[in-house]
């Protein structure tokens, strides 16, 4: 009896002695350092971004003047088809109409490729202007301690001392002044001559 008193004396002496360890605490979470960047501004504002856009408009120019012309022609030769029909042979008549029907259908594909060709050349353009604009705001936004960069357009209302879309806006446009616009042909109409539809559509020849 005495010697499992002793032993329990003994135990509590131990636990006493050791020391208690200390509950880690959960760490902090840093504070929110908030930035406002207008992006719609800058795709629209920035001289990268005008510059795509008026490189875009002046190639949709072109092509368009070009189909214009290319719709004048098969017109005329509609009409010349026309007045064939009582006149011509049978056989000479599906030929040439068969010969018409074919520049029609080489014309759609081509303003289907050139339609596609100038969609990809936005599309891959605006995306280069955009990571312009991020790498610039990350910058920013490291020099001013800000962890947390917001679109405006996502936010109801915010103080302007936070918003740094001009500061954005400034060093966008002396990184990135101006932006080449690269034009690729669709393989299926890369050799065919580049033209864009125009306002009014040519319709294919009646039989």
């Amino acid at each position: 009896m005495k010697k499992n008193a002793l032993l329990l004396l003994l135990l509590g002496l131990a636990f006493i002695g050791t020391p208690k360890m200390a509950c880690a605490a959960p760490a902090k979470a840093p504070s929110s350092v908030i930035a406002i960047v207008d992006v719609q501004q800058l795709l629209q504002d920035s001289l990268a971004a005008r510059s795509v856009q008026q490189q875009l408009e002046s190639q949709r120019s072109k092509f368009q003047s070009e189909i214009a012309d290319e719709e004048a022609d098969l017109r005329k030769a509609e009409k010349k088809l026309t007045k064939m029909r009582g006149t011509a042979q049978t056989d000479a008549y599906a030929e040439e109409e068969q010969k018409l029907r074919q520049r029609f259908l080489t014309v759609e594909r081509q303003v289907q490729s050139r339609r596609k060709a100038l969609d990809q050349a936005f599309t891959e353009s605006m995306n280069a202007v955009r990571k312009g604009i991020v790498d610039i705001v990350s910058a920013v936004a490291k020099e001013r301690g800000v962890n947390l960069a917001i679109v405006k357009q996502q936010v109801i209302w915010n103080d302007q001392t936070i918003d740094i879309t001009d500061e954005v806006l400034a060093r966008l446009n002396k990184e990135l002044p101006k932006l080449e616009v690269k034009i690729t042909p669709d393989e299926d109409g890369a050799t065919e001559k580049p033209i864009m539809r125009s306002k009014s559509k040519a319709k294919a020849p009646r039989k």
